[in-house]
């Protein structure tokens, strides 16, 4: 009864370790469109709604994405996308704003008075 239970706990454990879960396959461009869309229009539920269904976390992605020749932070200020640049911001580890400089290329650019260059500020 032992050899059989065993032998059984074995098949099972294989099993478990041999399987692998369909992994959602995202159409990257597709997802980058929509992303980029989203800030543009400030349409936040729709921006989380696309990081969701893609499987992903913004600030895995966020180095990797740019909008019209821009980081995200940057696009969402030109485009005076408030809701979403504040999400973003909430999103991206306080060390990255220390070193991305969003701050300092606002202020130039005219964009001081915007509520994500405050959200920067604050982190």
């Amino acid at each position: 009864m032992k050899f059989f239970a065993s032998i059984l706990t074995s098949i099972l454990v294989m099993i478990t370790l041999s399987y692998s879960p369909v992994v959602k396959s995202a159409d990257v461009g597709a997802l980058l469109a929509g992303i980029c869309e989203n800030v543009a229009a400030d349409d936040k539920s729709r921006f989380r709604k696309k990081l969701k269904e893609a499987g992903v976390k913004l600030r895995n992605i966020y180095s990797g994405i740019s909008c019209g020749g821009e980081p995200l932070v940057r696009y969402a200020i030109k485009n005076g996308a408030i809701s979403t640049g504040e999400f973003i911001v909430k999103r991206l580890p306080a060390s990255h704003f220390a070193s991305s400089g969003d701050a300092e290329w606002a202020t130039g650019n005219g964009f001081t008075d915007s509520p994500i260059v405050k959200a920067i500020a604050e982190r």
